[in-house]
């Protein structure tokens, strides 16, 4: 039982070496079902990744997704539709291209925060260059999908590890 404990704690400890701790902001518009009612979306997570023996990064992420409500006018009076959150729980995947720009994706499930909301299916393809040791700069397609209905943005998100 001393080895089964003490191989399980080498495992973890070079993967905690090689271990990396992220913060996301992003913004991004809103594209598909969602743009109807929502102008803008606003989104963040903390996500825990390691590298593999290639240039592979492996990781989960956790976050909140915020499609903010447009306002309406309907006859002289203004109506603002309700914002519509998700909590993402996620697997990350990112393959570096080069030194600076990776390629990769997140995908998993979306829990809907706000009433009437059964959350989803979450993705989220991105690319990412490197702006310093610890910062990048992503492009990304982020998504919820749940019985034909998508929540899907286009945007940027700034990431810095601690």
């Amino acid at each position: 039982m001393k080895k089964v404990i003490l191989v399980f704690a080498l495992v973890l400890s070079s993967l905690a070496a090689n271990a990396q701790l992220s913060v996301s902001v992003n913004a991004g518009l809103p594209v598909s079902d969602v743009e109807e009612f929502s102008s803008f979306a606003l989104s963040g997570d903390v996500g825990y990744s390691f590298a593999t023996e290639s240039n592979l990064m492996l990781g989960v992420s956790v976050g909140f997704l915020n499609y903010f409500g447009k306002d309406y006018e309907v006859l002289g009076t203004t109506f603002e539709a309700e914002s519509t959150q998700f909590l993402p729980v996620a697997g990350s995947l990112m393959f570096r291209l080069t030194d600076s720009l990776s390629a990769g994706s997140k995908l998993g499930y979306a829990f809907g925060i706000n009433d009437g909301n059964d959350g989803g299916f979450y993705y989220k393809p991105m690319l990412s260059y490197a702006v310093g040791n610890e910062t990048s700069l992503s492009l990304f397609y982020e998504g919820v999908s749940n019985d034909g209905i998508n929540a899907n943005n286009v945007g940027l998100g700034f990431t810095f590890g601690l």
